[in-house]
């Protein structure tokens, strides 16, 4: 059985606590050390090779120095965590290192960057989730209590039994929720009034995909775990997904994993970013193939799942 590993990928202190504390958490979740990944970026064509390998060194000495009063500050012996400093473009380097140690799990902050070079260029965070090797964890600048109750966005009942065992393996002991978005697109919106439709026409045809989606999520009643309960948000995804995080006891909405193809669609079409930029909670981005199903839960009675039903809508 291949090693479990949760990475925190960390810039600077006191920004990142709520990296560090998440990491934490989520490696005691699992018995397992967490490993701290630190990036050095340091320019390297304004001074000679030998200058610049002093000043890696130096920045690599004063990284473990912060890194180790941040662990003492919460109470953590340095010694009981891992930590790898690496130089170099901190995207690029985070890249290749999930790609060689495939974690189980990346925590990292939000943005890294000033709002207008996120906007041209894309944050170090986003580069991570779009490549694709780890699932990442994105959490906000302030940790108020364990992961309890999780919000698991899905794209329909075909990948609803994957996304949730995937949250269950990750997060074993949080209550899950799990949330479908349905909408008619644009595109079909303005086809359908073009042909001479009337409002109550798309209306009626967004009650019949809100139905339908309903009696699909139904049908899994079978399959789904005890205590699992599920929604159908009627709107734009990326705005009743980033409604429902404000909801005062979510603690996390997850996406994934999903058919190979989700996370780029969700990623371009805005809303992942919208979520990344408005949700009230820490969002979790999946990436494992729906093949791939981690040991805790293959091991578990593959009988005990059913659902409750469905709930009430969140008190927003």
């Amino acid at each position: 059985m291949k090693a479990i590993r949760i990475l925190a990928a960390i810039d600077r202190f006191p920004e990142d606590d709520a990296v560090l504390l998440r990491g934490l958490e989520v490696a005691a979740r699992h018995g397992v050390a967490l490993t701290i990944v630190h990036i050095v970026d340091l320019p390297d064509h304004a001074a000679s090779a030998a200058l610049i390998t002093t000043f890696r060194g130096q920045a690599e000495f004063a990284a473990r120095d912060r890194i180790d009063a941040a662990l003492r500050r919460h109470g953590v012996d340095p010694a009981e965590v891992g930590v790898c400093i690496d130089t170099g473009i901190p995207a690029e380097r985070l890249i290749k290192i999930c790609k060689e140690l495939e974690p189980m799990l990346v925590v990292m902050r939000a943005h890294h960057k000033p709002w207008i070079v996120t906007k041209l260029l894309g944050s170090t965070t986003e580069k991570v989730m779009a490549a694709g090797h780890a699932t990442v964890l994105v959490v906000k600048p302030t940790v108020d209590k364990p992961y309890d109750r999780v919000l698991l966005a899905i794209d329909g009942p075909d990948t609803a039994p994957a996304a949730l065992s995937f949250v269950s393996a990750l997060l074993p002991d949080a209550k899950v929720h799990m949330v479908q978005a349905v909408a008619v697109s644009p595109q079909l919106e303005q086809s359908m009034l073009r042909v001479g439709l009337a409002r109550s026409d798309l209306t009626t045809h967004h009650d019949v995909l809100a139905q339908d989606a309903e009696a699909r999520l139904a049908s899994l009643t079978p399959e789904l775990s005890p205590g699992v309960t599920w929604q159908v948000l009627r709107g734009d995804p990326a705005q009743e997904l980033s409604r429902v995080t404000h909801a005062p006891d979510v603690d996390l909405i997850a996406l994934g994993p999903n058919r190979s193809g989700l996370l780029r669609r969700v990623f371009i079409g805005g809303v992942m970013r919208q979520l990344l930029r408005n949700a009230g909670c820490d969002v979790l981005i999946g990436r494992l193939p729906a093949t791939q199903v981690p040991d805790a839960v293959a091991q578990r009675d593959p009988a005990a799942v059913q659902s409750v039903g469905t709930m009430p809508p969140l008190a927003i």
